[in-house]
């Protein structure tokens, strides 16, 4: 059977004795019983005995809306008569077309949303946590590179020090017309240099995490993982690759005057942008077709 073309309540396609949200997109793990949806038959007659099962049948169903625990109690409609509803054509639960009576389509689950979940019901991280994580995985990418990304910072500090003595000097002397002092073409190359194996080191750090358990080990400290957003599951090579480009790959430019300040612009909107994304996906997970999701919110 093929998928409502609407958000609302249907019969759950895996179970008949249930309803199941459909979110628009896929059908989410909301449920409600399916006793709370009366049964198809003929209305009772108005003149039917008090206590019988056609009237009991009613109260008991709309009861069963109190005992929900998501759910406000609902009154318990007239049933719709048998053929008024078009043959293949499927309306949300509590629906009809063309404005008929029935039942008023209960709420959405209030804690599901699109703009929350992965497509399947997984709920995404929140903005701090994944700036904190974040950072936490640049001071572990420091430390791990440091052996061999010493030396080129000891060498470009090397080349600047003297010019920064020189400054000092005139500025103690009363020189207000010193120039401050400036990145040399020596101290660029080992600058390059140091940026290179940085980001070479953050690369394989940030894939071969991410394609084994899909959390590097400051996401793995907050509770959070990364995925496909349509697919659950470590990343493949390739979308971990697509990752990096922008908040790891920029950092090759940051020893560059002029491209560093686009490049720092635009790691800048990359940082910034899941606060009003509706998916919370930043400009690398827009890329990849990734989110990043809170493994400590269900």
């Amino acid at each position: 059977m093929a998928n409502p073309q609407s958000p609302g309540w249907y019969d759950d396609p895996d179970n008949p004795q249930q309803l199941r949200y459909f979110d628009g997109v896929v059908w989410t793990r909301h449920t409600s019983p399916r006793s709370t949806r009366p049964a198809p038959g003929p209305v009772a007659p108005q003149g039917a005995q008090q206590g019988a099962p056609e009237q009991l049948a009613a109260p008991q169903a709309a009861q069963s809306w109190g005992q929900h625990p998501q759910y406000p109690p609902q009154q318990y409609p007239p049933q719709q008569a048998p053929g008024q509803q078009a043959p293949g054509q499927q309306y949300p639960y509590g629906q009809q077309p063309h404005g008929q009576g029935g039942w008023s389509r209960p709420p959405a689950p209030t804690s599901y949303g699109t703009q929350a979940r992965t497509p399947d019901g997984e709920p995404l991280a929140g903005w701090w946590k994944r700036a904190a994580a974040r950072i936490i995985d640049w001071i572990i990418v420091w430390v791990v590179a440091l052996p061999l990304t010493g030396y080129f910072l000891y060498r470009a500090f090397a080349e600047l020090w003297p010019a920064v003595q020189d400054y000092a000097k005139q500025i103690e002397a009363g020189n207000t017309n010193a120039v401050a002092p400036s990145a040399t073409p020596e101290m660029v190359k080992w600058l390059v240099g140091y940026s290179v194996l940085l980001t070479l080191v953050a690369t394989v750090y940030e894939v071969f995490f991410t394609t084994r358990s899909g959390a590097t080990p400051g996401k793995k400290a907050l509770g959070l993982r990364v995925r496909l957003r349509e697919r659950p599951g470590p990343l493949p090579v390739q979308a971990a690759l697509q990752r990096t480009v922008i908040p790891i790959g920029g950092n090759l430019f940051a020893s560059l005057p002029l491209l560093s300040q686009l490049v720092g612009l635009l790691q800048v909107a990359d940082v910034l942008l899941p606060l009003v994304n509706q998916r919370k996906q930043a400009i690398h997970d827009l890329m990849a077709k990734t989110n990043v999701v809170d493994t400590r919110k269900y």
